[in-house]
């Protein structure tokens, strides 16, 4: 199975609900992506 996850940033991190929701995707096993949007998300995608 594939999960898509879809970030919640403040333009700079990943909020930590997210880092929890990939963690617990990993869990399930599969792949695991990740969408990163807005402007100016560019540091936030890095963490990512």
């Amino acid at each position: 199975m594939t999960a898509l996850v879809i970030a919640e940033h403040d333009h700079a991190t990943i909020k930590p609900a997210t880092l929890n929701t990939v963690t617990a995707a990993l869990a399930c096993g599969g792949d695991v992506h990740v969408l990163v949007a807005g402007a100016n998300a560019a540091e936030a995608g890095k963490a990512a």
